[in-house]
C-alpha cells in the first residue's frame, strides 16, 4: 500500500516539474492581462472580476447538476429495490428531500449573486 502511495506521489512530481519546466503559452487576454485558460470580454478588472464568477458559476452549476442526477438516480435505485424494507424507502425519501433541497438552495444563491453583480451572471 505504501508503495503505490509513493510511486503515485512520485508520477504527479514529475508531471508538475516537466509542466513547471515549459513556458506557457498565453491564449487569450482578460482585461491587460494574458491569461492561459480564461478569456473576458471586457476590459476593465471589476469586468474581469463579473467574467470570472459567471464562469465559476457555469461549472459549479453542472457539477451540481451532475451530482444532483446521481443522487436521484441513486434514491431511486434504492427505493425499487426496498421490496419490504421500510427503512431503504424513507433513506431513499430522505435522499430525494435533500437533493430538492440543495438544488434549491443553489437557485437562490444563484439569483441573489444575479441581483449583486452589475450585468447579472445570466445571460
Amino acid at each position: 500500500m505504501m508503495n503505490k502511495i509513493k510511486t503515485t506521489l512520485a508520477l504527479f512530481a514529475m508531471l508538475f516539474s516537466i509542466g513547471a519546466v515549459s513556458e506557457p503559452v498565453f491564449a487569450a487576454n482578460c482585461g491587460k492581462t494574458k491569461t492561459q485558460f480564461i478569456s473576458c470580454s471586457s476590459d476593465s478588472g471589476i469586468g474581469a472580476i463579473g467574467d470570472l464568477i459567471k464562469i465559476a458559476t457555469l461549472v459549479m452549476t453542472v457539477l451540481i447538476g451532475i451530482v444532483a442526477t446521481g443522487g436521484i438516480a441513486y434514491a431511486a435505485v434504492l427505493y425499487a429495490s426496498a421490496r419490504d424494507s421500510q427503512s431503504q424507502i424513507d433513506q431513499s425519501k430522505t435522499i430525494i428531500r435533500n437533493v430538492v433541497i440543495g438544488l434549491l438552495l443553489y437557485g437562490f444563491m444563484v439569483a441573489i449573486i444575479n441581483w449583486l453583480i452589475p450585468g447579472g451572471i445570466i445571460g
